[in-house]
């Protein structure tokens, strides 16, 4: 009986250590160290249930296959505990690799959260571009066209400016032509003086001869007057003389002739000089007045110089004020659910198929525009109806102001539409909306009938 109550417990002592080394395996040094005392408590009792086994053997007899079995299950015990120890060293490293990985992912969810933040901020950066690349866009196409407008100015004073370059080409050519004419009679002129500088050397030449001849008669003469006595003698020689005389005289005649061809020469060459004189009298007016024609060329493009430079200057702060100039514009259809009204009361219509709303100033959710500057705005619009036998019309509001009402009547099947414009001063912030009377009905779809449009003429 006591054998079996020491087999009891000792049964008992291996169960309790075996629960207390299962419940200790998540535990740290404080752990191990309570291990520890507790393997020595289970050795002591294992030492004391053999102590008692030894007290209780000397005083009943047990048997010796008992005291084996309990030597074994001790072994076992033993065995067991430091497969348990292995146990937890081999958990503790498993809980550190846990650890680790958690401490890795928790870092990977770290840096996902900072790529999705940079993702988004990526995201929103690239909404912002478009819409800036919009605005530039449209910006771009304002400029092009201001472009486009300066370069037909251009087009315009090149045209006047190559006008201007060909008449004084056509000028530099005639008065090309009247230098190569002055140069001509020039040339003539210098060959008439030669000319008339030989006739003057002849008529020099027949004068003193003719002199040569005055001074023979006289000495003749002086001969035949102290000669009278001598006729008879000279009579042989009146012959020879008159024959002489005669050759003289026709010499003279000659000479006369001579000097009258040279004098119709002259008069010709006279006549030649005066025709000249007043060629060149003409060209030196011709020069003249080509001269004041290059003058008021020249005075001309300078003018149109300094209009370049103004226009250019124009341009500029053309340029600059647009630049700084609020750009404002909007045009929206209204639906494409088709029939609109006819209602009990009057609405505010919402054009909400937007197909330019630059400057932001329309909101299609409420159908209203809202002047951001104020200035001189163009609005325009057009509503349709095809209901037979029903009203078509549509308000424009200037904040609670009607401004306008377009109605009309369709008394037949088919299409009526009205429209208007109106050019409005409104101040920043005033509002424009265009609004449905009660008892009228509309109609739009895919086609776009019902147009409501604006922009800014100028800032005020």
């Amino acid at each position: 009986m006591r054998s079996a109550a020491v087999f009891l417990a000792l049964l008992l002592c291996l169960q309790w250590t075996w629960a207390q080394g299962e419940s200790g395996e998540g535990t740290g040094t404080d752990a191990e160290t309570e291990g520890g005392n507790r393997q020595e408590e289970v050795h002591f009792e294992i030492q004391g249930v053999g102590a008692a086994h030894d007290q209780s053997s000397s005083q009943t007899n047990i048997s010796p296959d008992i005291w084996a079995e309990l030597k074994e299950l001790r072994d076992m015990a033993i065995e067991q505990k430091v497969e348990l120890r292995n146990s937890k060293s081999k958990i503790e490293k498993l809980e550190q690799e846990n650890a680790a990985t958690q401490a890795r992912l928790t870092a990977s969810e770290s840096k996902n959260a900072v790529l999705e933040s940079r993702v988004n901020t990526s995201e929103n950066l690239v909404a912002q571009l478009r819409r800036e690349n919009m605005v530039l866009e449209t910006r771009m196409s304002s400029s092009e066209n201001e472009v486009a407008e300066l370069k037909r100015e251009n087009a315009d004073l090149l045209a006047r400016v190559t006008a201007s370059e060909n008449k004084i080409t056509d000028l530099l050519a005639r008065v090309t032509t009247c230098e190569n004419k002055i140069t001509v009679l020039e040339t003539r002129m210098s060959s008439s003086e030669n000319e008339v500088a030989e006739l003057k050397r002849q008529n020099a030449d027949l004068l003193a001869r003719v002199t040569a001849s005055e001074n023979k008669i006289t000495v003749l003469e002086t001969r035949m007057s102290s000669s009278e006595n001598e006729v008879a003698e000279l009579k042989r020689e009146n012959a020879d003389l008159l024959a002489r005389v005669t050759a003289s005289e026709n010499k003279i005649t000659d000479l006369l002739a001579r000097v009258t061809t040279c004098e119709n020469k002259i008069t010709v060459l006279e006549t030649r000089m005066s025709s000249s004189e007043n060629e060149v009298a003409e060209l030196k007016r011709e020069n003249a007045d080509l001269l004041a024609r290059v003058t008021a060329s020249e005075n001309k493009i300078t003018v149109l110089e300094t209009r370049m430079s103004s226009s250019e200057n124009e341009v500029a702060e053309l340029k600059r004020e647009n630049a700084d100039r609020p750009k404002v514009a909007f045009s929206a259809g209204l639906t494409n659910a088709g029939p609109v009204g006819p209602f009990d009361t009057e609405i505010t219509l919402k054009f909400s198929k937007v197909f330019t709303n630059i400057g932001q100033a329309y909101s299609p959710t409420t159908g209203i525009f809202t002047a951001p500057v104020r200035g001189v705005y163009y609005f325009r619009f057009t509503v349709l109806g095809i209901c037979p036998s029903a009203w078509i019309g549509a308000y424009l509001y200037h904040n609670e102001k009607k401004m306008t009402r377009n109605y009309d009547y369709n008394d037949e099947h088919g299409h009526v539409s009205v429209s208007n414009a109106l050019i409005l001063q409104l101040e920043k912030g005033d509002v424009v909306y265009m609004a449905l009377p009660s008892g009228h009905g509309i109609f739009d779809d895919s086609n776009n009938y019902n147009i409501f449009s604006g922009f800014l003429l100028f800032a005020l």
